[in-house]
């Protein structure tokens, strides 16, 4: 694995396994640092992870998409002391997701 790759892999792991909203922001402000470059600086923290997501793992189908970025934007926005909600791409209300 090249140095990128493991820097990436390495950001991507600390985001998804972030204890706290601090962590999994900070973890998710360096990943989009990495797979952006300076042009993440000048985005919104969900516009960043969004365009991360999109070149980390694309799909064809836009509705898979769509819950990868969802997800994607979840885990490095995830807020303090609620549960968060997750759009349905299926077309339905928006859901309580338990990350517990």
């Amino acid at each position: 694995m090249n140095r990128l790759k493991q820097l990436i892999h390495d950001r991507y792991e600390a985001l998804m396994f972030a204890k706290s909203p601090e962590a999994g922001r900070k973890a998710a402000r360096e990943l989009v640092q990495i797979v952006l470059g300076d042009e993440a600086l000048s985005m919104p923290l969900e516009d960043a992870l969004r365009e991360c997501c999109r070149k980390l793992r694309p799909s064809k189908d836009p509705r898979e998409q769509a819950r990868f970025e969802a997800e994607f934007v979840e885990m490095g926005l995830w807020p303090d002391g609620s549960q968060p909600l997750l759009p349905d791409v299926n077309g339905g209300e928006p859901r309580r997701v338990n990350f517990s």
